[in-house]
């Protein structure tokens, strides 16, 4: 009898060596379960559990090998990790992963604590990348969407307010398994209007949970 294949969804990676701090392999059967969606673009999204959402790129060997490598340094330094630190990746679809880091003693690390971290807080902050604008997207908290926004819906229509005026309505905001994101055209004009630049610090803040208004702040990267 034949046994079926099922693709690997999840890894872990162990933080082992000098090399790690340059490069990370991805493990050979991911690689081969996944290749032709994984690499439809060199753009990688890394979904941390601290909400941070990283774009890195994937390098492939001569010998075929997959590594994530561009951006991963940045990456490395900004958790700390160290030898005996292990990464869970669960792979949310194409290149998109969530990502949660552990501990030598097998700790969860930047985990946020919904109650704890998001009660009383109805903003948060991302950092505009070169993949969010090509993409004409944003990636948006998924505790701050499910809390704040939908109401059990796989989709809302917001209203953005720039602080220093003008607003623009019906931008569609939409959920996935393991993230959110702010797309369509209305995002897009929205982006375009304002000139966002790779590098901006927007800060979106809800002022009206019934509407689903936000009120944006950037700062300008230059």
């Amino acid at each position: 009898m034949l046994r079926s294949h099922r693709k690997l969804r999840n890894f872990y990676r162990f933080i082992t060596s000098d090399t790690d701090q340059t490069s990370l392999k991805i493990p050979k059967k991911f690689t081969r379960d996944h290749r032709k969606q994984i690499l439809l673009n060199n753009n990688v999204l890394l979904i941390v559990s601290d909400d941070k959402v990283w774009s890195l790129g994937w390098t492939v060997s001569d010998n075929g090998k997959l590594w994530l490598q561009k951006g991963w340094p940045e990456f490395y330094q900004h958790y700390c990790l160290n030898f005996g630190h292990l990464l869970h990746f669960k792979h949310l679809g194409k290149s998109i992963f969530h990502v949660r880091i552990f501990d030598p003693r097998y700790q969860e690390l930047y985990n946020l604590q919904p109650e704890k971290n998001i009660k009383n807080n109805r903003s948060f902050k991302v950092t505009v990348r070169e993949s969010y604008l090509e993409s004409s997207m944003l990636y948006v908290p998924v505790r701050f969407y499910r809390r704040y926004l939908s109401g059990n819906k796989k989709s809302v229509r917001c209203v953005l307010q720039m602080a220093q005026g003008g607003s623009w309505g019906g931008v569609k905001c939409r959920v996935y398994d393991g993230y959110a994101k702010l797309c369509g055209q209305n995002w897009k004009r929205f982006s375009d209007e304002n000139h966002l630049c790779v590098g901006d610090v927007c800060v979106f803040e809800l002022i009206n949970a019934v509407e689903n208004v936000m009120r944006v702040t950037v700062s300008r990267a230059c």
